[in-house]
Formats: C-alpha cells, sequence, structure tokens
C-alpha cells in the first residue's frame, strides 16, 4: 500500500462513520501564542477550549505539521522529521475512550491488516477505563499492554485547562531492531517500538491548586504520522525509504558527488519538505519567529549540500520534485511554486556569500581552542549573529572534530540580546496577550457594532486595573487587528470623559478599551462610547486601498504575489509582499493608475456574510495564517478583488479620493515593503512633490545661469538654447501656489512634466560642468608654465614657493607636475584657499628627495600652522587647514625648514 492510499483510506474510514472532513490549516497558525502548526488539534483548540462552538460533532483531517524540537534527531534516526502530515480523528462531545479505541483497532488490524501480535499499548497508569477496554474489549493481552507515567502518557494544553490521559500504538519490528536491554518496551528511545498513533482522551479541567475536575464536554483528539504508518505498510526500514521520500532522495543523489553520506542526504530531504511547505504557507525567511524557521532548516541544509559535494545553490533546483509529489493534496504548492524556488534561491546566494567566512572561522576558533576542545559560547554567538550560522550547525561541526560547544555561554549572549529586545517593548505586548488571554476566559465576548454606528449606549463589563482597560458590553470601537490599527475617541462614564488611547483583543472576542485612568470606574455603569470619526475614514480609505493595491500588484506581477503583513492607519499604509526584485518606475506608475482608476471608477464595495466554503468557491481570497470561522466577512471591490476582512471600509472607491506609492524597498529576502497614501495625505504628497519640482526646476536653472557666466569668464562658448531651455516660470508659480485647490491627478502630470524639464536641465548642467573643467584645466597648466619662471634658489635648490588663488586639490597637481616638467630638480610648494578652506601641496623630485628634504615633513609644520592635518612621502604629500589667514605663515614655516 502507497502513501497516497494510505491517506485516502483513514479519511474514507472515518467519513464512513460520521466524520466531517476537514482540510489541512495553514503551518502558520492564527493563534499568537504558537509559532508553527504542530498537531491535527491545533485549529481545534479554541473548540477544546470553550471559545468556539463546534460546527460539528466529529471530524478527521490529514494536518500538514512542523516540529522543530527534533531537528538534531533527522536523519540520525530512522523515524523523526521537521515537517510530517498527522493523520487524526476528533470528538466535541460525541464518542469517547471507547468508541475511539474501536475505531483505531479496527482501522490498523481490519482494514490496514497489522498482525495484531506486532501491536503494544501504552496507556496512562492511572487510566483503568482505558486499560479495561483494551484487554476485555479488543482482546488485547496483558503482556502487550504497557502502563507508562504522566511525562509519557498525559496530555495538557498547558498548566492549567482542558487535559486527560492517552493511549499510545506501537508497531514491535522485533528484538533485533532493539537496543538488547532486559527492560527494553514501549518508550523506549531504541528502534524496536515505533509509536504510530497516540489517542488523547480530554476529560479533565486542571485547577490552579492541581486538582483535575471533570469537563461538562468530554473530547477526542487523535493523531497518527503518516511517514510512520506508510514505513509499516511499505515494508520500509525506515522512514526515508517510503514513497514520500524516495523521490527527492534520488534527485538529490543526482546532484551529490559524495553517494554513501546518508545522513546529510536525509537531512536535505527531509528538511526541502519543510522549507516548500512553510514557503507556500507564507512563512518566509527572516531573522524572527517563523521567517527564522525557515531560514535555520535552508541554511542547515545548504551545509549539508556542501559535505555531499554540492557546490552553488542546488535547493531551488529540487523544490519541482517536492511540489509534483504534494500537489494533489495540498494545491498552494503548485500555485506558489515561483515564489517557492525564488525565495529559497534568494536565501541559498545570501548564505553562500558568509558561508566560506563563517566555516574559516569557526575552523579557527577550534585551532585556537584544540586543547579545551571547546569552542567559546561567544564564538559560538558570533558564528550565531554575524555569520547567520544556526547553533545545531555549530554544534554538529564542532562534533564531527571532537569538539563540544559551551551552551551556557552561548545562551548568555543570546539571553543578552534578548533582553535588549525586550527593552524595546516586546515584554509590554507579551504582558498585554497574557492580560488579554485571563479576560477572555472571564468575560462574554464584547459585541462590535462599529461597521454599522461611530458611536452607542453601552454599560461597563469588567476592569482590567494593569491595562488601564475597560471592558464593555458593546462597543463601536475596531480593536487593533488583521494589520488595521486601532480606534481611539472618548467614552463617556458616569460624567468622566475618559480618552481611549488603545483598543485591543479580538472582533468576536473580548475587546478591552485603553484610557487614561480607571479610578471610580465600576462594572455595571452606564456607558457612552464614540469614535474618532475622522480618524476612522482616514483609515478606511487606507484599508480599502490596500485591497486595491493587492490586486494591482497580482495584476501588474503575476498571481504568485502573496501579502506577507500589513498595517493600516489613518495617515498611511505599509504592505509587505512576496516579489524577489524592486519594482521599477513603470511598474509603480502601472500599479498606482490601476488603483486611481478603481477610485475614479466609483465602485460600490459590496460587504456580506457567507460560509466560508460559499466565499471561497466565488473566489474570495483567504489569506495564509487566518483562520476563518463557519461565516465569514466577505469585502469586495466588484470586478476588481474579493477577500476575506474583518476590517473597516469605505462604501464607495470614490470615498478615497486619490493613491500614491511613497515607496517601494526590500524587508527581506523575497520580501518587499510598500508604503503608500491614500485620501488627503495622498493629495498632499502630491502637492509637495510638485512644489519640490518647482523649487528643484528653479535651483537647476539659476545653476545653468551661473555656469554659463562661469563659461562666458573662462572664454568659452555659451551653450544656452532659447528654445528648448525656456521655461514658463510665472505659470509654474501660478500652479504651486494655487495646488490645493488643483485635481491630485493633474498635478501628478504637471509634476512628471516638471521631473522631465528638470533631467533635461540637470544633463545640460553636467555637460556645462564637464567643459569648465575642461577649460580649467588648460588654464592651470598655462598657470604651471608661468610659474616655472618664478622659481627661487634657496640653499642650493631650485624652489617654487607660492599661494595661488581659489584652486582646488586636482588643479593644484597639475601645476606642480607643469613646474616639474620644465625645471626638473625643484622644490614646489603651493597653497590655495578654496570654498573657506585651505589646501596644500608640496612636491619634492626624486634627486632632492634622496638628498634629505622631506615633502611629508614640510607639509606636517605648513598644516599645524593653519590649524590642520598633513603628510606623506618624502616625494609628495598633500593636506589641509581651518584658517585661511594663516597661509602666509605656513609659507614662512616651510621657508625655514628649507633654509636649513
Amino acid at each position: 500500500m502507497r502513501s497516497e492510499e494510505i491517506r485516502k483510506t483513514f479519511i474514507k474510514f472515518f467519513e464512513k462513520h460520521g466524520h466531517k472532513l476537514v482540510p489541512s490549516s495553514s503551518l502558520v497558525p492564527r493563534d499568537p501564542t504558537v509559532l508553527l502548526t504542530l498537531a491535527g488539534m491545533l485549529q481545534f483548540k479554541p473548540i477544546f477550549l470553550g471559545i468556539e462552538k463546534a460546527r460539528f460533532k466529529t471530524a478527521t483531517s490529514c494536518q500538514k505539521c512542523v516540529r522543530m524540537n527534533d531537528i538534531e534527531q533527522v536523519g540520525r534516526t530512522t523515524r523523526h522529521q521537521t515537517f510530517f502530515e498527522m493523520l487524526g480523528n476528533f470528538s466535541f462531545g460525541g464518542y469517547f475512550k471507547k468508541e475511539a479505541i474501536a475505531y483505531a483497532w479496527e482501522l490498523l488490524t481490519d482494514v490496514y491488516k497489522l498482525p495484531k501480535e506486532k501491536l503494544f499499548v501504552a496507556v496512562f497508569e492511572k487510566d483503568d477505563e482505558a486499560a479495561e477496554i483494551w484487554e476485555k474489549q479488543m482482546g488485547l493481552p496483558l503482556d502487550k499492554l504497557v502502563r507508562l507515567g504522566e511525562d509519557n502518557n498525559f496530555w495538557a494544553v498547558g498548566p492549567t485547562g482542558p487535559c486527560g490521559p492517552c493511549s499510545e500504538i506501537y508497531f514491535d519490528f522485533g528484538p533485533e531492531k532493539g537496543c538488547g536491554r532486559p527492560d527494553c518496551a514501549p518508550g523506549c528511545d531504541c528502534d524496536r517500538f515505533l509509536e504510530l498513533w497516540n489517542l488523547v482522551f480530554i476529560e479533565f479541567d486542571r485547577k490552579e491548586d492541581g486538582q483535575l475536575k471533570p469537563l461538562p464536554q468530554k473530547g477526542i483528539d487523535t493523531g497518527m504520522g503518516l511517514e510512520r504508518i506508510c514505513r509499516v505498510l511499505e515494508g520500509a526500514d525506515s522512514n526515508f525509504e517510503t514513497d514520500l521520500f524516495q523521490p527527492m532522495i534520488k534527485k538529490i543523489l543526482e546532484l551529490s558527488r559524495v553517494k554513501d553520506n546518508q545522513l546529510s542526504t536525509r537531512i536535505v530531504a527531509d528538511h526541502l519538505r519543510a522549507m516548500t511547505y512553510l514557503i507556500a504557507d507564507g512563512a518566509y525567511p527572516g531573522n524572527e519567529k517563523r521567517g527564522y524557521v525557515v531560514r535555520r532548516i535552508i541554511r542547515r541544509s545548504v551545509v549539508h549540500g556542501r559535505k555531499l559535494g554540492i557546490e552553488g545553490s542546488f535547493l531551488f533546483k529540487l523544490v519541482p520534485t517536492v511540489i509534483e509529489m504534494g500537489q494533489h493534496n495540498y494545491p498552494e504548492l503548485k500555485k506558489n511554486k515561483d515564489l517557492i524556488i525564488d525565495l529559497i534561491k534568494l536565501e541559498e546566494e545570501s548564505f553562500e556569500a558568509r558561508l566560506e567566512d563563517g566555516m574559516k572561522l569557526i575552523m579557527a576558533v577550534m585551532e585556537k581552542n584544540k586543547a579545551a576542545k571547546v569552542v567559546p559560547g561567544e564564538e559560538a554567538f558570533k558564528l550565531h549573529d554575524t555569520f547567520g550560522f544556526p547553533i545545531d550547525i555549530t554544534r554538529e561541526i564542532a562534533a564531527e572534530a571532537g569538539f563540544k560547544v559551551d551552551q551556557k555561554a552561548f545562551e548568555a549572549a543570546m539571553e543578552k540580546q534578548r533582553e535588549m529586545a525586550r527593552g524595546s517593548g516586546r515584554a509590554q505586548k507579551e504582558k498585554r496577550l497574557e492580560a488579554l488571554k485571563l479576560a477572555q476566559e472571564k468575560y462574554k465576548p464584547t459585541h462590535f457594532v462599529g461597521y454599522e454606528k461611530e458611536e452607542c449606549e453601552t454599560k461597563v463589563v469588567g476592569l482590567l486595573p494593569d491595562e488601564n482597560g475597560i471592558i464593555l458590553e458593546k462597543t463601536p470601537f475596531y480593536p487593533e487587528g488583521g494589520g488595521q490599527t486601532a480606534d481611539t475617541g472618548i467614552l463617556h462614564i458616569q460624567g468622566k470623559e475618559l480618552i481611549v488611547q488603545d483598543v485591543f483583543g479580538s472582533i468576536g472576542g473580548v475587546i478591552v478599551h485603553a484610557v487614561d485612568s480607571i479610578e471610580e470606574i465600576k462594572p455595571g455603569e452606564k456607558a457612552k462610547a464614540t469614535i474618532n470619526v475622522s480618524r476612522r475614514h482616514a483609515t478606511q480609505n487606507h484599508h480599502t486601498a490596500t485591497h486595491l493595491l493587492h490586486a494591482a500588484l497580482r495584476k501588474s506581477l503575476g498571481e504568485s504575489v502573496k501579502q506577507s503583513g500589513s498595517f493600516v492607519g489613518p495617515d498611511r499604509l505599509r504592505f509587505d509582499y512576496s516579489y524577489p526584485s524592486a519594482l521599477n518606475s513603470s511598474q509603480i506608475l502601472e500599479i498606482e493608475k490601476f488603483v486611481n482608476q478603481r477610485i475614479k471608477d466609483k465602485i460600490k464595495l459590496d460587504i456580506s456574510q457567507k460560509s466560508y466554503e460559499e466565499a471561497v468557491k466565488a473566489g474570495a481570497m483567504a489569506l495564509f495564517g487566518e483562520k476563518y470561522g463557519d461565516r465569514v466577512r466577505v469585502v469586495q471591490v466588484p470586478g476588481t478583488s474579493t477577500e476575506l476582512c474583518a476590517g473597516c471600509h469605505v462604501s464607495n472607491t470614490a470615498d478615497i479620493t486619490f493613491f500614491k506609492i511613497l515607496k517601494d524597498e526590500a524587508l527581506q529576502s523575497g520580501v518587499r515593503r510598500i508604503e503608500a497614501v491614500a485620501g488627503q495625505p495622498a493629495k498632499v504628497a502630491v502637492m509637495f512633490r510638485a512644489k519640490a519640482m518647482r523649487d528643484s526646476i528653479m535651483e537647476q536653472i539659476n545653476k545653468h545661469k551661473k555656469l554659463q557666466r562661469e563659461m562666458s569668464g573662462l572664454g568659452g562658448e555659451i551653450m544656452l538654447e532659447p528654445a528648448i531651455f525656456q521655461v514658463d516660470i510665472d505659470e509654474i508659480n501660478r500652479i504651486a501656489q494655487a495646488i490645493d485647490e488643483v485635481d491630485p491627478d493633474k498635478v501628478k502630470k504637471f509634476s512628471d512634466h516638471l521631473q522631465g524639464r528638470i533631467e533635461w536641465l540637470e544633463g545640460r548642467n553636467h555637460k556645462l560642468e564637464a567643459e569648465i573643467d575642461k577649460l580649467r584645466t588648460q588654464e592651470v597648466a598655462k598657470m604651471g608654465d608661468d610659474l616655472a619662471s618664478e622659481a627661487k634658489e634657496i640653499a642650493g635648490k631650485k624652489v617654487i614657493l607660492k599661494e595661488v588663488s581659489k584652486i582646488p586639490i586636482e588643479h593644484l597637481r597639475v601645476i606642480a607636475d607643469k613646474v616639474k616638467d620644465k625645471l626638473g630638480s625643484c622644490v614646489i610648494i603651493l597653497a590655495s584657499a578654496f570654498e573657506d578652506k585651505v589646501v596644500f601641496l608640496v612636491t619634492v623630485s626624486d634627486d632632492l628627495a634622496q638628498g634629505g628634504v622631506n615633502a611629508g615633513h614640510i607639509m606636517q609644520a605648513m598644516a599645524e600652522a593653519t590649524g590642520g592635518k598633513g603628510g606623506g612621502r618624502p616625494n609628495k604629500a598633500e593636506g589641509g587647514g581651518k584658517d585661511p589667514s594663516k597661509i602666509k605663515d605656513a609659507l614662512e614655516k616651510a621657508l625655514q625648514i628649507l633654509s636649513k
């Protein structure tokens, strides 16, 4: 039986028994307390916690998962992976232990046909009920039943809350695969017993004092690793020998020059799956959180690629194989193929640039510490922080050479860095999240009326003293979320006017209003809540503009463009998106034109509530990392954009009035950020640009006239071309002064027109400057010829000692070269006051320099006389000073040195 059939068989079995098939959720979870999706139950966690109501009593799924806790075991054992698929069945107040155990036993023994004598079961040591079901109803012999402690066989969502015992089903590969110890049994770390399936019975609520209170609604959460059951059913020696890995391993070996390094081959194969699926779900390489997970596995794979003799970027070449294998079950892989390949290639190339230097450093560190055989923690941190080496890579390289890493010192350096980061506000954020979690457990969800109303009568239901927080029965205040900033405004309570400074929580959950003070405020008191309307309207402009921008990017750059973050505020918007290269000016203009055309078209938005399935079928875009309930809010700009969104929007695109991109910049490898403005801020931005263009063109015109005067003074030909050059200054001033009343689109065209004129003038001015420089060079060269005739003899040497007017150092060099060509053996000392500074040049012919005349010593004395610095070689030195009035003193110093 192959993996595809094994997966389908599992799902069909539970569908036949009345379970609802639920699609895999994203690897980027909506739960802010969890970095990555670790198990099939995570998307159902709000149901088990009682926060959400289940839409069905029983469910089944095949869930994508990533776990990093065993990353250093990957490839070293037969069973560990970072990315894996978890087959599961779940019950929310439906069936319980008896049915869950029966389903598992029937599927394994009757459907998959596993021999019963090969199956062992571990139960929680105090779970007599489960033990009895296994023994008496399933017929499991007592010698196949093992009781284990809480560490192994008791599951909990956290220190408090839902929890319960579990039963683990193991497959026995036989004593020949074991460790040989007499006590070898399920739970042993050797390869004999493979844990196949874990059945969790959620039946208790653990209180703060440790007491276990029975839950009114019991639950079932089971998980079986697809890779593990495939290994057993395919008769493979390890997970890596199954059809889930073999096509990738064959491709890796085709690129590899070292064919017998099984460890590195397996690590690359495992990590390749993880990075591909993570990027497809919107986790991109970065320096923090899940971004660092992706970066870490890519960099680890690059290092192991080198051990396989693979030079240069190679991971991106293997991505199509992963996608081909998984796209049938996970269509997001194919949809994001180009993006995945581009981001992995960029990350590989970025790390390769530092890999060699990092390897040299670790080799040097090990050479320096070869007696102790320990890599100091500070050096390991430097490798991590400067060269991007994850600590596990450093440990592996060190271990291969017989070294250890001072882990404690490394952790201390990391903690010091974290402390600095926490000082920037993260601690406050964590504190707020904890307060919100407690509020959600204590209070009912706040009724949000902000889509329809800007103020409402309500009442206080709770307080959060540490946050100066007020929880209302209902509110028009939007809490920060989905990229949109929170509303601000006023609460009137018992004659007091409280300023709402921030709002946090979630639509559909508890919403907390952070105010300036909660003194004398009590639960139950009536309140009137009023938002800052102008701020909300400006924010709405930017939020709808963000949807239009997203649509414009996908139309202009391709559908592989994905949103990876956003911020929507009253004064601007920020949009992070996946794309490997910078936008050029024509692309930016095209995107702006697309958005502004939709604004001009005055499109009425269609905002509705639909079932999730209905919305997605209708083409609504669901963002990765978001979890959607049964009913979702659909925001549609007809003919342009349809997204699932809980944010606040305009009713008609005409309300936005105008849109302008301020900048496009790289955020990290493969991810870019656009900052833009809409509405009044966009008008202001365009008007400021027009005024800046006006000032810039005046500057270029004045510069041009000045250069023409210089040109004329040098005897050059005047280059003024009136037919092309002349600009109606009065017209520019008229538009600039009346700019606040001008259509922003017309102002933009005016600015673009002026930009063209400015660029033309800059080109003409560059030509003038080049011509002037040429004329000046000719002039100073003639000056050098004339100056040679002024040579004086001092102490038997021909000397030129001269102050020249307003000549830069590069022209002093031309003069000195000309004099030297004429005189041969000589000393040339030149000084000039240029742009309020003093510049000096001393040149000594080689014969005199060898005779003891030192240009550097002369220069040092002259520079000091004018409050500056200088020095150089015996035959040539340059320097400067600050006080032009001291030039004569400096020349006198030089004369004294020469006279000696």
